[in-house]
């Protein structure tokens, strides 16, 4: 006998190695929902787009809104009645 047969003497069987390929390896991954496909991360990238342009243009409008909003005099808020009266029905 030769040490290479020695040495395998007391080798048992495990099981099945699994194998895949890689377009297995990545459409379970998919199936997961790790691994986004391209047309789903253009999707997200346009609207991703498109809160950011909604986010700039409500920035601009309360500047404006605030450039031109008057506040209400404070002998107005002094003189107005602070206490509700109680509804009757």
């Amino acid at each position: 006998m030769s040490k290479d047969k020695r040495g395998l003497e007391d080798v048992e069987f495990a099981g099945k190695v699994k194998t895949q390929t890689f377009k297995q390896s990545q459409q379970e991954l998919l199936i997961k929902a790790k691994v986004m496909p391209a047309s789903k991360l253009a999707e997200t990238a346009k609207r991703n787009v498109e809160l950011l342009r909604d986010f700039e243009a409500s920035c601009v409008d309360e500047v404006r809104y605030r450039r031109t909003a008057t506040t209400t005099p404070k002998e107005k808020l002094k003189s107005l009645p602070l206490n509700r009266e109680r509804l009757e029905e």
